[in-house]
C-alpha cells in the first residue's frame, strides 16, 4: 500500500509539471530594427554597370546619393547601342560573315538620367537582401553611321549583280565619317536587389523597362526598296537606275526589358 501512495504521488507531481508546460508562453523575442544606409552613416556611392538588353550591351558609371533611410539619388551616364526591333542578323556559316538584311545606319546611344530608388519591403526582407524599386529621366546623345557603302545614296543596298552593283557593309569602326548626331530623351522604371551585409559595398541587379525617344527619328532600317512590276521584276528608269519606293520610316520610340548588374562602393 506505501509502494501505491509513492507512485500516485511521482504521477501526481509529473501531471502537474506537464499540465503548467502546456500553459506555459514562450517568451517573445523582440524584432531587431531593420538596418539601413543612412543610418549606418553611408550618404554617397559609385559604381560600374554592365548591362544588356534587345539591343546589345552598355556599360557605364552610377552615383548614389543617399537622402534618407529608404530613398537615395541616383545618376548614371552609360554607352550602348541602339537597334530597330525589326533587325533580324544572319551568320554564313562557311565564312563567319554577319549581315543583317535591311539595316541602314548603326546607332550609339549616351544617355545620361537622374532618377530616385526606393527601398522595399525592408521589416520583411534580410538587409542582405534589399529589394528596392527605382525610376530615372533624362537626355540622350545617339550617334549613328551607315552599315553599308551606298554609292548612289539611293537609301538601299544593292548587294547583288542583278541590281547593277555591289554595295559591301561596313564593319563596326568604318563610315563614322559620315556619322549623324541626333538628341533625345530617355527613361526607365524597373525593380532591383542590392546585396551583402557588408554596406560599404556595392552589389546591385536591377529589371527594367527603358526608353528612348527622338522627336526628328532615326533612320535605322533601309528608306527605300525595290518597286517590282506586277510580275515581280524589277523595274529600271531611262537611265538604267533602279525604281524604288518608300520602305521604313524613322524610329522615333524605342523600348526594350534589361537587366544591369553594378559594382562598387558606398562611402560616408
Amino acid at each position: 500500500m506505501k509502494r501505491v501512495s509513492i507512485v500516485l504521488f511521482v504521477f501526481i507531481i509529473l501531471g502537474s509539471t506537464n499540465l503548467y508546460s502546456q500553459f506555459g508562453e514562450p517568451e517573445v523575442r523582440k524584432k531587431e530594427a531593420s538596418r539601413n544606409l543612412y543610418n549606418e552613416g553611408y550618404r554617397s556611392g559609385f559604381g560600374f554597370t554592365f548591362s544588356a538588353n534587345d539591343f546589345g550591351f552598355g556599360v557605364g558609371t552610377e552615383y548614389r546619393r543617399v537622402i534618407n533611410t529608404g530613398t537615395e539619388f541616383t545618376a548614371s551616364l552609360l554607352v550602348a547601342g541602339i537597334k530597330d526591333p525589326k533587325e533580324q542578323t544572319y551568320i554564313d556559316y562557311f565564312f563567319g560573315f554577319r549581315t543583317v538584311p535591311d539595316k541602314y545606319r548603326r546607332v550609339i546611344s549616351i544617355p545620361l538620367k537622374a532618377g530616385l530608388k526606393k527601398r522595399l519591403f525592408a521589416e520583411q526582407v534580410s538587409d542582405n537582401f534589399r529589394i528596392f524599386g527605382s525610376s530615372s529621366f533624362g537626355p540622350v546623345l545617339a550617334f549613328s553611321f551607315p552599315y553599308f557603302e551606298d554609292d548612289n545614296n539611293n537609301g538601299f543596298r544593292e548587294n547583288s549583280p542583278v541590281y547593277g552593283n555591289i554595295e559591301p557593309n561596313f564593319d563596326a569602326f568604318t563610315g563614322w565619317k559620315n556619322g549623324e548626331s541626333h538628341f533625345g530623351w530617355t527613361g526607365d522604371i524597373g525593380l532591383g536587389i542590392d546585396f551583402g551585409e557588408n554596406f560599404g559595398s556595392l552589389q546591385s541587379m536591377k529589371f527594367n523597362y527603358n526608353f528612348f525617344y527622338f522627336e526628328e527619328g532615326i533612320q535605322i532600317m533601309q528608306p527605300r526598296r525595290p518597286d517590282l512590276d506586277a510580275n515581280g521584276n524589277l523595274q529600271f528608269d531611262s537611265n538604267n537606275n533602279l525604281v524604288l519606293e518608300d520602305h521604313y520610316d524613322p524610329r522615333k520610340f524605342l523600348g526594350s526589358a534589361q537587366i544591369s548588374f553594378t559594382f562598387g562602393w558606398m562611402w560616408k
